[in-house]
């Protein structure tokens, strides 16, 4: 064995270019598998930095009505790492002067503070650190400038009460009465960066909680971080069984439990039941793209590494035999050749590991460098040693794989058969002669076109196409995949493009009321003359019970109410009846006027009716699991055979445990297919009952005073010329701020988001071309090695063709075709496959062949059939140019070693 590793290591020696171009391709793909793993690594911890710093770093919320005996089930719970708490709100009367008359304390404990992200939105002094000391909102202090960090107080505490009920974090209400349980000491010691509604008569402040001082009967909120994190979707539940809370009708904790679930996926912990899906692959598309780039990577590492240690191997056959003839098993051989394989990788590898964080250092540059300000949480490139050891163990279990396969033919080979140097011994037949005569057909059509040289290179490609295979398989992949890039991203843009083309108007308004808006605001809003059209319009949930007669034939059909999953929409169950939702729209006079007379009804017959009037849109999607493809979601079918005049009695109660009995009648007052335009396309299940506006408003005073917040959230939607979207955009909000504070009110441009996702897309597609480039590298070094190698191994072959007559012009156009017959068959194999990667694309996207073609990247996907032509070309060029200074009798006279 000791022979065998002494001359694997001077062959090695004495065959450096072949050596070399292995040395290459393992250099060149490790340090991509290094620079997809890295990436992958710091995108992933970036986006969790980004949502522990956002959200907090916590697994679960066991939810609110927790005494301080749960929370001692909870802490001393052996699944339970760490718990983080939440006191009961509490009501600060602030002086008179005060614009707004509360503080709405809450105070945390201190590992709430450490972990929640509450701590991150201190723009001045310090987290609270004991008993009264308290943060508070900015609005307070731009309301009451004359305080200032660092005052103490003396304020009176207590609760806000409605009818005997505290109501210190609801809404405000007419005949609340603060009731007063003493007075405390405050000091200020930091300013939040949050804001309350106006709706709320508050500031938003968070103190200090102690827990040695909680009442028993103090209702917390906790937050908990489990031992083991993958375990969280096991231990929730039984946690949840043990402090005596059950599920409600839908399957929920009514009181308010939640995973963390983005945080979870971010740490790859998915809910137990979730099988695979289109919603699942739309949520985890980065982890599948990334883990999906490593495979094809490691795969075309292992083509490329076989390539060069197969004709390493075929080098030195002849020698390898005469080993096997003088008593070298098997076994010797095999190892012989996967030694110069881990051998020639030890090197590579370490080099590629660097490089591969250098270029991981260079994409985050160019990425963030695009991105700009958009960039709003920075991005610290990490290097844990779990990567780099990953990246080191897919490379070397690549190259031990690539090298297994010759070093497996090697093995198998007799000393006759090696000696000869007949590779193709090993368990392979030769073709007879005369059974392809296709192929006869083909030489003698190249002769015809391209005479002698034309037969030569077409024979000479049938005879050492094995020497090209991974070469060209590479490149092929490279092709592919770069071309892929390029269309998935082409078609993600037509989908975006599509899903805003449904959109009729392009700025979108939401303002959080408990009233009805000031007049004059909304008619200021569409009085600026950019703005085409417009309008107004509030939305609220009811439920409705309904029995299985009351589907329609089609529907019914389709499985009805009894095959929708009541997990994901909320649709009940309950003795041959089923509660769904009916969202009551109220309209703006003048275009439910218009809505009416498209849909041939008389307006006048919806005012001032004793029981409310509306019109009813039933409809349900043709398509309900297909997800972000508006145009099919508006394919629709009547989900219900209700007809006019049906008198409907709706209930504001959404859940069992909701505290209303408000029932209320609805009549039909025509059954319409047709929507009105408003961007809002329910697919849940539920039906839309369209009212005017006032009829709206004389429903929703029955309900909950403390729902105000809900049913009087007003929306407004306004259409303008493309070039005047962000200008009428600011003016909207300028006319907005002159009457609420900024946290009241949202306004959305469609030009604002094309603008953000464009930038986010120019990003993007710098790192897929950087990443590009290093893949095609791949390929070209593949090209290269194979080429060159080939070609050197096949010296006697042209010195024999020169030493019969043929000069430097006829060997020049011989290797000009193989070279073009070698460079057409990566492009020709991979054209098909990218055309049905566009095939797949458009059938989950629903984009037509009609809306791709003319936005296909063509050029791209031509520049990549460049590339790899030029990468054979240059292949064929260098061999000519060695071959040429060579003589004859050196060529025919050396022998490679």
């Amino acid at each position: 064995m000791k022979v065998l590793i002494l001359y694997t290591l001077r062959s090695m020696k004495n065959n450096k270019r072949t050596t070399l171009a292995s040395m290459m391709a393992v250099l060149i793909a490790s340090t991509l598998l290094c620079s997809l793993c890295s990436l992958f690594y710091n995108q992933t911890a970036w986006q969790r930095d980004v949502e522990i710093y956002e959200g907090g770093d916590w697994h679960a919320e066991v939810g609110g009505y927790i005494t301080k005996e749960g929370l001692e089930q909870i802490d001393n719970n052996l699944n339970i790492r760490r718990t983080m708490v939440k006191g009961p709100f509490l009501s600060v009367k602030l002086p008179e002067e005060s614009r707004l008359p509360y503080l709405m304390l809450r105070d945390a404990d201190k590992d709430y503070w450490e972990c929640m992200a509450e701590k991150n939105v201190i723009t001045e002094g310090r987290v609270p650190a004991k008993p009264g000391e308290i943060a508070v909102s900015k609005s307070f202090f731009d309301s009451n400038p004359g305080f200032v960090l660092g005052d103490s107080l003396t304020l009176p505490v207590g609760h806000r009460m409605v009818q005997g009920e505290i109501t210190d974090a609801g809404i405000r209400q007419e005949g609340e009465l603060f009731s007063e349980t003493g007075e405390k000491n405050f000091t200020i010691v930091g300013k939040l960066d949050l804001t309350t509604p106006t709706t709320t008569p508050g500031y938003y402040a968070m103190g200090y909680l102690d827990r040695e001082e909680l009442d028993p009967a103090d209702e917390l909120v906790v937050y908990v971080q489990v031992n083991r994190i993958k375990e969280t979707y096991r231990v929730m539940p039984q946690l949840m069984e043990q402090l005596g809370f059950e599920t409600n009708e839908y399957g929920s904790y009514e009181n308010h439990f939640r995973y963390h679930g983005r945080l979870l996926s971010l740490y790859f912990v998915f809910p137990p039941a979730e099988g695979f899906s289109a919603d699942m692959l739309e949520r985890y598309s980065t982890l599948f793209l990334y883990a999906a780039l490593v495979v094809l990577v490691a795969a075309a590492f292992i083509l490329i590494i076989h390539s060069a240690f197969a004709m390493s191997a075929g080098s030195r056959i002849k020698q390898l035999g005469l080993f096997r003839s003088v008593g070298a098993s098997p076994g010797q051989i095999r190892a012989s050749v996967l030694f110069e394989g881990i051998a020639v990788s030890i090197l590579p590898i370490a080099a590629g590991i660097m490089l591969g964080c250098l270029f991981s250092v260079l994409a985050m540059r160019v990425y963030t460098g695009i991105l700009g300000d958009l960039l709003y949480f920075p991005m610290h490139l990490r290097f844990p040693p779990g990567i780099i050891l990953g990246a080191v163990f897919i490379s070397l279990t690549a190259v031990l794989v690539s090298a297994a396969i010759p070093a497996s033919r090697m093995a198998r080979l007799t000393p006759v058969d090696a000696i000869r140097m007949q590779t193709d011994a090993a368990g392979k037949k030769r073709r007879k002669k005369g059974r392809f005569p296709v192929l006869r057909k083909r030489h003698s059509m190249a002769g015809s076109h391209f005479g002698i040289e034309g037969i030569l290179g077409a024979a000479s490609q049938k005879a050492h196409k094995k020497a090209f295979r991974a070469g060209l398989a590479a490149l092929t992949m490279c092709f592919v995949m770069i071309s892929g890039f390029f269309c998935m991203i082409t078609v993600n843009d037509l989908v975006t493009k599509r899903n805003e083309s449904t959109n009729h108007y392009n700025i979108q308004m939401r303002y959080s009321l408990t009233s009805q808006p000031e007049k004059e605001m909304m008619e200021q809003i569409f009085q600026i003359p950019a703005v085409k059209e417009g309008t107004w319009y509030y939305r609220t949930k009811t439920s409705l019970w309904l029995d299985a007669g009351a589907q329609s034939e089609e529907f019914t059909e389709k499985g009805g109410f009894g095959a929708v999953d009541p997990n994901r929409f909320s649709v009940l169950e309950r003795e041959g009846s089923y509660r769904i939702r009916a969202n009551i729209i109220g309209l703006e006079d003048s275009f439910f006027k218009e809505y009416c007379r498209s849909l041939g009804e008389n307006p006048a017959d919806y005012y001032g009716q004793d029981t409310p009037r509306a019109i009813m849109v039933s409809n349900v999607s043709y398509y309900p699991n297909v997800l972000n493809n508006p145009e099919k979601h508006g394919q629709e079918y009547q989900m219900l055979n209700l007809e006019a005049g049906t008198a409907l009695t709706l209930e504001e109660r959404l859940r069992d445990s909701d505290n209303t009995d408000y029932r209320f009648p609805v009549i039909v007052g025509t059954k319409a297919s047709q929507r009105p335009v408003l961007d809002y396309y329910a697919d849940d299940y539920s039906i839309q009952l369209y009212v005017p506006m006032e009829v709206y408003q004389y429903i929703v005073s029955g309900f909950l005073p403390e729902r105000a917040a809900e049913y009087y959230q007003i929306r407004g939607l306004a259409l303008t010329a493309p070039e005047e979207d962000l200008s009428t955009a600011e003016q909207i909000r300028e006319i907005s701020g002159g009457y609420l504070a900024e946290e009241d009110f949202l306004i959305r441009s469609r030009m604002e988001e094309e603008r953000d996702s464009a930038v986010a897309g120019r990003a993007m597609e710098a790192v897929i071309n950087l990443t590009g480039g290093l893949l095609s590298l791949i390929g070209i070094s593949n090209a290269l090695s194979a080429a060159v190698g080939s070609l050197r191994l096949r010296r006697r072959e042209f010195a024999v063709l020169r030493s019969v007559g043929m000069d430097e012009g006829q060997l020049k156009k011989m290797l000009l075709l193989e070279g073009l017959r070698m460079a057409a068959a990566p492009i020709l194999t991979g054209l098909p496959i990218i055309f049905l990667l566009c095939i797949f694309f458009m059938r989950i996207t629903g984009i037509s062949a009609a809306a791709l073609l003319p936005a296909f990247p063509w050029l791209k996907v031509l520049a990549n059939m460049g590339l790899v032509m030029a990468a054979v070309g240059i292949a064929y060029l260098l061999a000519f140019m060695s071959i040429r200074k060579e003589s004859i009798a050196d060529a025919v006279r050396d022998e490679t070693v």
